[in-house]
C-alpha cells in the first residue's frame, strides 16, 4: 500500500435525533511520507472532521483509513495532533509541558526525555526550560507546544488550524518556525486552515475541498525548494496568481484555470 496514509472511500454522516447530516462524501487522499499538505475548504465543510477520522477519534461511516498500512480503528500511537491553542498546563515549566505525553504514556526511559530537551534547546527554548508559559510569547508557546507534538515522535502531525490565536505578525513568524522544525524533523503533517496564504506558502500540495458534504474540488501540487521558509515563499512571483485560483474555487466551487 502506498503513502503513510491511505483515505479510501471515506464518508461521515452525522446523526441526531431528528435529522441526518452528511459530512464528508467519497473522500479519497493518499499522503506520501514527508509530505506537507494543506486542506482548505468553505467554512462547516468538514475539515477539521477529516482530522478527527485520520486521528481516530471518530469512525467513519463508510470507507477505511490506514497508517502505515494498518487500519485505524482507534487513536493511533503514530499520529500527532496539534490544536489550535496551545493548551500549555500553566502550572508545568516549559520542559514539563513539553514530555507530558511520555508521562501519560508512563514512557520512563531518560533517552525520550532527552530528545524532547534537544528539541528545546535546538528551537531556541534553552534558555526558558525552566520557565512557565505566562513568562514566555505567544509564538514560544506554539512552539513548545509543536514540540509536545513530536515528544513521542509520531510519523504523522495533524495541524488544527494552530496559528488562528496569534495575531498577523507573529502568525507569519511562527509560520516560518513550525514549518522548519517540521521539514527539519522529517515529518509528513497535514494543516487545516482557513488561510489561503498559509497554506500555499507551507505546503507541497493543497487540497481544496467542497461545500459540505465535503469531496476533493481539486488538488494543487507546489514545487517549492523546501529550504525555503513560508514567508519568504510569498515573494515568488506566481504567488499572487496561485492565491487567485485557490480563492476563485474556495469560491465558485469549481476547478480553476
Amino acid at each position: 500500500m502506498d503513502g503513510i496514509l491511505n483515505i479510501k472511500n471515506v464518508s461521515l454522516t452525522y446523526q441526531s435525533d431528528t435529522q441526518e447530516t452528511q459530512a464528508i462524501k467519497n473522500l479519497n487522499l493518499t499522503v506520501n511520507k514527508g509530505e506537507f499538505i494543506s486542506i482548505i475548504g468553505p467554512s462547516g465543510c468538514g475539515k477539521t472532521s477529516i482530522l478527527s477520522l485520520i486521528s481516530g477519534l471518530i469512525k467513519p461511516t463508510n470507507g477505511e483509513i490506514f497508517i502505515n498500512g494498518e487500519k485505524v480503528i482507534k487513536p493511533h500511537k503514530s499520529i500527532g495532533y496539534m490544536l489550535q491553542r496551545d493548551e500549555l498546563f500553566p502550572w508545568r515549566t516549559i520542559e514539563k509541558n513539553a514530555i507530558l505525553p511520555l508521562e501519560i504514556k508512563k514512557v520512563k526511559e531518560n533517552k525520550y526525555k532527552a530528545f524532547v530537551k534537544n528539541l528545546l534547546e535546538k528551537y531556541g527554548l534553552k534558555d526558558f526550560i525552566n520557565s512557565y508559559p505566562s513568562e514566555i510569547s505567544g509564538g514560544m508557546r506554539q512552539r513548545v507546544a509543536l514540540i509536545r507534538t513530536l515528544a513521542s515522535n509520531p510519523d504523522l502531525l495533524l495541524l488544527d488550524e494552530p496559528f488562528s490565536a496569534l495575531d498577523y505578525q507573529t502568525r507569519l513568524s511562527v509560520c516560518d518556525d513550525v514549518y522548519k522544525i517540521i521539514t527539519e524533523e522529517r515529518k509528513t503533517a497535514i494543516l487545516v486552515t482557513h488561510d489561503i496564504s498559509e497554506a500555499l506558502s507551507m505546503s507541497d500540495r493543497v487540497i481544496v475541498l467542497t461545500k459540505r458534504p465535503a469531496t476533493i474540488l481539486n488538488e494543487h501540487i507546489y514545487n517549492y525548494d523546501k529550504k525555503i521558509l513560508p514567508l519568504k515563499r510569498r515573494e515568488d512571483k506566481n504567488f499572487g496568481k496561485e492565491f487567485e485560483i485557490l480563492w476563485s474555487e474556495l469560491n465558485d466551487g469549481k476547478k480553476g484555470y
